[in-house]
Order: C-alpha cells, then sequence, then structure tokens
C-alpha cells in the first residue's frame, strides 16, 4: 500500500516525523519527542484517522526524561 507522504510524515514546527503506519495495529504506540502541545499533535493526526479509518488519541509524556507526546492507535 502506498501511502502519501502528507499522511507519512508529521509536520510539527517545521520538524518533519516519518511514521511507518503500516506496522501500527490497534493497541500500538509510539512517542514523539517534541514540545508541541498534544492538541496540536491531535490535528495533525486527523489527515491519518481519515486515511486509515481509525482512532488515533495523542496525551503529553515524560518518557525517559524527554517531554513528548505518544501517540495510540485505538
Amino acid at each position: 500500500m502506498l501511502i502519501p507522504d502528507e499522511i507519512r510524515f508529521l509536520d510539527l514546527y517545521g520538524v518533519k516525523y516519518f511514521i511507518c503506519w503500516e506496522k501500527m495495529k490497534p493497541g500500538y504506540s509510539f512517542f514523539l519527542k517534541t514540545t508541541a502541545d498534544y492538541r496540536l499533535v491531535q490535528r495533525e493526526l486527523r489527515r491519518a484517522e481519515k486515511y486509515f479509518s481509525s482512532t488515533l488519541c495523542a496525551r503529553p509524556r515524560n518518557e525517559f526524561g524527554y517531554y513528548g507526546v505518544r501517540v495510540w492507535m485505538l
């Protein structure tokens, strides 16, 4: 399946994050090391939610001493 670049890359404050969506299944998550607010990340994920017909949930986290956002596929 060929996933469009606007879905494949998440652009937050000019930093592009490559997301390997084909490995995601319900219950899986990934951590984005970013200073972006989780609400901004949630808005950016809307295209992926529509494309994959799934629900994605973003929440602020502090993991291994880094601030960021964890995203779950529900």
